[in-house]
């Protein structure tokens, strides 16, 4: 992911919803590398999805970040899983999505975002953690 971020021409903007796992890990060596951190925050109240170490890290993360985005939620959680998803995804020049190609466990999921940004015409890189291998699937 950092050899990605490093890579990428004018980077000048890492946007993330800040979930527990690949959301802060890219967040984190997106500020390593001096690229500025946009929080894409689902809802008010966010923070309740978290507990123990990954809240510390969202609020530490959203702390560092250079902007935040808070959405409206208008309908369930998932759905502004969704919605945060395709804001990340419309706002971007590239997504790196880090996903093993398996349909979403539920709205919101990876490949929901993925699935947008395709249909959109946005650049996409598939990181997968399984295969441990890059594919670029649009763009």
């Amino acid at each position: 992911m950092a050899a990605i971020l490093q890579e990428a021409a004018a980077v000048d903007q890492a946007l993330t919803c800040l979930a527990v796992g690949t959301d802060q890990l890219f967040a984190e060596e997106a500020l390593a590398i001096g690229i500025a951190l946009t929080a894409v925050i689902p809802f008010e109240g966010y923070d309740r999805c978290f507990e123990g170490v990954g809240l510390e890290a969202y609020r530490n993360l959203l702390a560092r970040s250079a902007r935040t985005v808070m959405m409206e939620q208008t309908g369930t959680d998932q759905e502004a899983f969704l919605a945060a998803g395709v804001r990340v995804a419309d706002d971007s020049d590239l997504l790196i999505a880090v996903w093993d190609g398996e349909p979403a466990a539920g709205l919101g999921g990876t490949a929901d975002v993925v699935a947008h940004a395709i249909a959109c015409g946005r650049q996409v890189l598939q990181l997968n953690p399984f295969s441990r291998t890059v594919r670029r699937l649009a763009g």
